[in-house]
């Protein structure tokens, strides 16, 4: 532990004196970030410093492109340590980046949510450690995470991994102690023989397609059962709809968030982004564009009760949904409690496969005695939240509760 701790601060360290030595390196600033130019007609979102703080906070919607002095630049990368330090909440990556740099997003104490490119390959040294991240997908596509990625990301859950991934480096997930579940739809087992990739966790539900199951459990890492619980996918239908509202005047943000993956499409059909962010921002543009905003698991193709948008230049226009008030689904102290406005209706809870648990009228505003360290889907009516229960439990505990699909127990 004291070597870990004195590699994060010589790292911090020397991210510092970078850094101090790039602060007034910008060529643009349009609407709050800074670009360099990196190659014709081409841009970086670089780092922005004053008075020793980073400039940027807030959320952050980085445009496909800048004007300046008569030209159009694509913005086709974010530099390392971009954002590092920053205090940015969310940020939203265009699909014309196609690099971010070491550390980008790195000691961002506030930042929740990113939604990741189309088009990037591989996730770069140190991008989110330290960060408070708390789910990301990342898209098709996606070869490699590098060293130290999501390291001591303390408050990341869910982790969406693509059919692409073949290698994530040493310390990829180290230090993410509240890692609930991970879907990974690579039909060969990701290399995760590093050192230290899921070093000291457990309990970790791990979702894999059907026929590849065995290869991950006959490998090395991941059928580690002390670390990860092997379930199937069995397509439980979502059916909550996301709301939506005006933000800063050209901006739609729709709610997303439950720690679930979200497939934005826009006209004709094309996937405009694949997130698992608490909100996604689609622009106001001078005429009406459609969207569909689709629940999915994001790895099995398994697509949800889709949301269709109109925006419109004047009016934002929901289709599919009504506005209503949702009920308020939490877990305290390994109990679920539902309350808010509920009118009575069922409630069912899940496990991560899609295992009934309970059910019952919403009369009753608390379940107890689940298995803990476990991920829950809560369906109350038509709305629905997952909630995890606590897993910082004794050594005791650790194995009370713990359920495996039968046909992927060890031994069978």
């Amino acid at each position: 532990m004291k070597l870990q701790m004195k590699k994060i601060t010589l790292l911090t360290a020397v991210m510092m004196l970078c850094g101090a030595l790039q602060v007034s390196a910008q060529d643009i600033e349009a609407c709050g970030i800074y670009y360099n130019i990196i190659g014709e007609g081409e841009v970086a979102v670089v780092p922005a410093w004053a008075d020793g703080e980073s400039l940027y906070s807030g959320v952050i919607i980085l445009p496909e492109q800048v004007y300046c002095d008569g030209v159009n630049y694509t913005v086709t990368t974010i530099a390392d340590r971009a954002f590092w330090q920053s205090a940015v909440t969310q940020v939203q990556v265009p699909n014309s980046v196609t690099r971010i740099g070491v550390a980008a997003f790195a000691e961002t104490e506030q930042l929740t949510g990113v939604t990741l490119p189309l088009g990037l390959t591989s996730l770069s040294r140190d991008l989110f450690a330290e960060s408070a991240i708390t789910s990301i997908a990342l898209p098709e596509g996606v070869t490699h995470i590098g060293n130290g990625a999501f390291q001591w990301c303390s408050q990341l859950r869910t982790v969406f991994l693509p059919s692409t991934l073949r290698r994530i480096g040493a310390r990829g997930f180290d230090g993410c102690y509240n890692l609930q579940e991970v879907y990974c739809a690579a039909p060969t087992p990701p290399d995760a023989g590093a050192k230290q990739v899921f070093s000291d966790l457990w309990g970790i539900d791990l979702m894999v397609p059907e026929d590849v199951a065995w290869r991950y459990l006959e490998d090395k890492v991941w059928g580690d059962d002390d670390t990860f619980t092997v379930w199937l996918d069995e397509g439980l239908s979502f059916t909550s709809l996301p709301s939506s509202e005006t933000f800063r005047n050209d901006w739609m943000r729709v709610e997303l968030g439950n720690n679930m993956a979200y497939k934005i499409y826009g006209p004709d059909g094309y996937l405009v982004a694949l997130t698992a962010a608490d909100h996604y921002y689609l622009p106001i543009d001078d005429h009406a564009v459609d969207y569909l905003v689709v629940p999915t698991d994001a790895i099995f193709d398994d697509e949800f009760n889709e949301v269709a948008y109109t925006v419109a230049p004047t009016i934002i226009e929901e289709l599919d949904a009504d506005p209503v008030e949702h009920p308020i689904i939490t877990a305290i102290d390994g109990n679920i409690y539902i309350s808010g406005d509920n009118h009575g209706q069922w409630m069912f809870i899940y496990d991560a496969s899609g295992n009934l648990w309970y059910e019952s009228p919403t009369v009753v505003n608390s379940v107890n005695n689940l298995p803990r360290h476990h991920l829950y889907i809560v369906k109350v009516g038509n709305y629905v939240r997952k909630v995890f229960i606590n897993r910082r439990i004794d050594n005791g505990e650790a194995n009370q509760g713990k359920r495996r699909h039968p046909l992927y127990a060890h031994g069978t």
